[in-house]
Parts: C-alpha cells; sequence; structure tokens
C-alpha cells in the first residue's frame, strides 16, 4: 500500500531521516517507534506533506507521491492525528467532525462552513456514525476546549475517519494518557481504527503498541535499525539500547 524507497529528510547538515526503506502493507497495523528525535514524527510529516524529502520516493497505492502537497495526499485517502491535538476549541465535538470533512468537498474548509445547514455537503450521518463509534455522541454539542484530554483523542480519531481512509497515521494517541486511558484507546484502535484499513501507530507506550501493533519498526537517529514481529523487535538487543539503555523502558 506504503512505500518508501531511500527516504531522506534533512535540515541543513542534520540528517532527521536517512536512507528509510519501509513497506506498509493492505491492512496491517504497524507501530513506528523508537527513543526522542529517532525521526517518527518527522517520517509521518514526510509521508503526508508536511516536509517535502531531500531524497529518495514515496508511492501510495502504486501512486508516487514524492513531494506532493498535504491536501493532495489527503485526498488521495492518507490521514492523520496529531501528537499536539489539532481541533477547533470554540467548535462543539459536531462541528469539528463535520468540519474534517472538508477534504472531500470543492472550495475546501470555507465553502464548508459558510454552505446553510440545508445544503450542507458533510454528511451529518457520517458524523454522528463516528461519535458514536468513538463515544462521543453525548458530547456533540460540547465545546472541543471543554473535553477532558482522553475525550480530545478520541475525537481526533473520529475527524479522521469521517472519510473513511483507507490508510491512518496515529501520533502518540495515548499522550498523556492514564494506564487505563491507554487500555481504552488501544480497544478503540483494535475495534474501530484498524478494521477494513491500513493503520500505523506512534506510540511510546510499550503496552499499547504490542497489543495492537502486527509488525514494528523501530528508528533511532534517522535510521530504521530493526523491524519485524512485535515480539521479536522489542526482544532485540539494539533496540533495547536504543531506548536509553534499560530494560525498564520497553516494559512500561
Amino acid at each position: 500500500m506504503l512505500a518508501l524507497r531511500e527516504v531522506e529528510k534533512r535540515f541543513g547538515a542534520l540528517a532527521a531521516l536517512d536512507r528509510i526503506d519501509l513497506e506498509v502493507t493492505d491492512g496491517e497495523v504497524l507501530g513506528l517507534i523508537g527513543p526522542n528525535g529517532s525521526g517518527k514524527t518527522t517520517l509521518l510529516n514526510t509521508v503526508t506533506g508536511v516536509y517535502p524529502p531531500s531524497g529518495g520516493r514515496i508511492s501510495f497505492q502504486g501512486t508516487d507521491i514524492t513531494g506532493w502537497k498535504g491536501h493532495r495526499i489527503a485526498r488521495l485517502g492518507i490521514v492523520r492525528t496529531f501528537q499536539n491535538i489539532r481541533l477547533f476549541p470554540t467548535m462543539t465535538v459536531f462541528q469539528n467532525v463535520w468540519a474534517s470533512q472538508h477534504s472531500r468537498v470543492s472550495g475546501g474548509l470555507l465553502a464548508l462552513l459558510r454552505s446553510r445547514p440545508s445544503r450542507r455537503c458533510g454528511d451529518t450521518r457520517r458524523v454522528e456514525e463516528m461519535l458514536e463509534l468513538v463515544g462521543l455522541l453525548k458530547d456533540r454539542e460540547v465545546l472541543a476546549k471543554h473535553l477532558p484530554l482522553p475525550a480530545r483523542r478520541r475525537l481526533e480519531v473520529a475527524r479522521a475517519l469521517t472519510i473513511d481512509p483507507p490508510l491512518v497515521f496515529l501520533d502518540e494517541p495515548a499522550g498523556g494518557m492514564t494506564p487505563a486511558e491507554t487500555a481504552d484507546m488501544a480497544r478503540l484502535i483494535h475495534e474501530v481504527v484498524a478494521p477494513n484499513r491500513t493503520c500505523v501507530v506512534i506510540e511510546h507506550k510499550m503496552a499499547l503498541i504490542a497489543g495492537v501493533c502486527t509488525r514494528l519498526c523501530v528508528l533511532d537517529f534517522g535510521r530504521k535499525i530493526a523491524e519485524g514481529l512485535p515480539g521479536d523487535v522489542l526482544a532485540d538487543a539494539n533496540v533495547r539500547e536504543a531506548y536509553l539503555g534499560t530494560d525498564d523502558a520497553l516494559d512500561a
């Protein structure tokens, strides 16, 4: 589905990504892990058009998308959530998900927001379905800024899924959560996000990664240092050394 061939991203003399080869196959849940500064979010930003790659090629479903702008990539069906949550804080839960459909509307978000209720391009039933799936339908009229952190992260997931994308990137979906909240997010990924689509999860919490991912890729200093089944990768000596040289970091 998604293929990276010798992808590089440089910021001056810094090689944030160094000749990364990676394939994401249709229907899998790939975990992308590594210590802070290893290049995980840079890889995500490069694939989704936030940054153009400095070298290499990126293809999606057979189409070369190297250097494409983010809006074109989103319209192909590659969507993401953000480590630092990006919602419309003064819009309701319902409005946030409805507005996320702008990538499929002629004229974009501004045209969608200007449209009259009787002529809305967004699919209201689809929005309600997404809110029910993530457990937020009862909060549809609540302003996003008033939601607790776990609900805001669930709202970001609903926004990502509303256009039914084939490929979803989740950037630290359990960031800042308690163990119980993390377990709830793992269930949401397993039961709602992953079925019938491909998913890439960036996360530091190994309990979530081991519970939902079918394969892992590990980055360190912009290079891929391991790839394979979760059990094999998490037992790899190079991987354990990359996580501050301790066993505890991977057992958390």
